[in-house]
């Protein structure tokens, strides 16, 4: 926890879908190095709080800060402003684009010859080149290889080291392994830690409470679009934990978890 502001600041938060109430006056705060895990069932809200903090919902009511100044207008854009880098399963990459262009998807840089703009391939192969190396990806990928031919793990990696090249300063891991082999999701995970201790803030969204309790400092649980725990990873047991999710929220008496 490098500051004692927080990075992010969310406070009674409201979202609406129409007379659906998706986001029930959530407030929860996030640090610079720190690795929080956002953890709850299927429709509990917690791709719906990132989606509100990358910009894609504006929320009903409620406050969001970045590093202290207030949000005022979110769009799509505000991730890449705020450097937020979001790693989801499905999105985030083309698959008929090289690994460089992905890398480089919406930042490209642009040489100009005679005045008019051009692509600059050499320099998005090189730097692309430099990151998957260092990521640990197959000695046979070239940056100049289509995405599609990438493994689950390489794709997530791809994604990984684009955050860190971009001095991004979150990193949202949206269920980042699910499909992944234990060697890839291990990977993937430990990329992860790396980042958190470079000071980035990392985001772990899961349903998995058992893989996150063993990497997050901090564990959030959601239900129903409500916050109804937040708690040092280290502070309560696996078992207690599944208990909070299993009885939403209300405490449970120690002698009744055996």
């Amino acid at each position: 926890m490098s500051s004692n502001h927080p990075l992010i600041r969310v406070t009674n938060l409201d979202l609406y879908f129409g007379v659906f109430h998706a986001l029930k006056s959530v407030s929860v705060d996030f640090h610079a190095g720190e690795f929080v895990g956002l953890v709850g069932d299927n429709g509990a809200g917690k791709t719906t709080l990132i989606r509100v903090l990358c910009g894609i919902y504006a929320p009903s009511n409620g406050e969001v800060h970045f590093d202290g100044k207030r949000v005022t207008n979110f769009h799509p854009k505000l991730a890449i402003d705020q450097g937020i880098e979001t790693i989801q399963q499905a999105v985030g990459l083309c698959d008929n684009l090289s690994i460089a262009r992905n890398f480089y998807l919406g930042r490209e840089p642009v040489k100009r010859i005679l005045g008019i703009p051009f692509l600059d391939f050499n320099k998005m192969r090189d730097k692309s080149t430099r990151v998957i190396r260092t990521f640990g990806l197959r000695d046979n990928v070239s940056a100049d290889d289509e995405v599609e031919q990438l493994s689950g793990g390489e794709r997530q990696t791809v994604k990984i080291g684009r955050a860190v090249e971009f001095k991004n300063r979150v990193l949202i891991m949206d269920e980042p392994t699910n499909h992944l082999s234990v060697r890839e999701r291990e990977h993937v995970n430990e990329l992860a830690i790396q980042l958190k201790e470079q000071g980035l803030l990392v985001i772990y969204i899961t349903h998995d409470i058992s893989q996150v309790h063993k990497l997050a400092d901090r564990i959030v649980i959601m239900e129903n679009g409500e916050k109804i725990e937040d708690t040092q990873a280290d502070a309560m047991s696996l078992e207690e934990l599944e208990a909070v999710i299993r009885h939403g929220g209300r405490t449970v008496e120690k002698d009744h978890m055996h």
